[in-house]
């Protein structure tokens, strides 16, 4: 049987090692998102961080009462958005871009994005999709 002290060290290696994966667990949460809900909306970039862990889309949406309104949106990785045909020009400020996006649960001016669809009809989804070598962008039937 080992001694004590070596049981005591792998005891807290091992506990500490546990808690270490708890927050990995909790920053991937989409529970803030109404993942049963897609809304479209069209608006225009004013910001687009491309960025680790997750990509944000700031965009200024016309209202319906006239007025105007800052919209924030969130995305994955830029690893994975690469990989479905994004890159860190895809999108750029002054561009008219028509989102489809999970809102937020609370009601705040944002949500996290299914697709976005460009000025000249380039769509490119969030994530999960292979890119079609021909358009240069994955395509969603909708």
């Amino acid at each position: 049987m080992a001694p004590k002290y070596i049981r005591i060290a792998v005891a807290l290696a091992l506990g500490s090692a546990g808690l270490a994966v708890v927050p990995a667990t909790a920053h991937h949460s989409q529970t803030m998102y109404d993942g049963d809900t897609e809304i479209e909306m069209r608006g225009i970039v004013e910001e687009f961080d491309w960025t680790n862990p997750h990509t944000w889309l700031y965009v200024t949406v016309n209202e319906e009462n006239g007025s105007s309104s800052q919209w924030v949106f969130e995305s994955n990785s830029t690893g994975q958005l690469t990989r479905v045909g994004w890159s860190a020009d895809s999108i750029k400020p002054g561009d008219e871009v028509t989102i489809i996006m999970h809102p937020l649960r609370d009601g705040t001016r944002g949500g996290t994005i299914v697709a976005v669809h460009l000025p000249d009809g380039t769509i490119l989804p969030s994530g999960g999709m292979r890119p079609d070598p021909i358009r240069g962008s994955a395509v969603i039937d909708r």
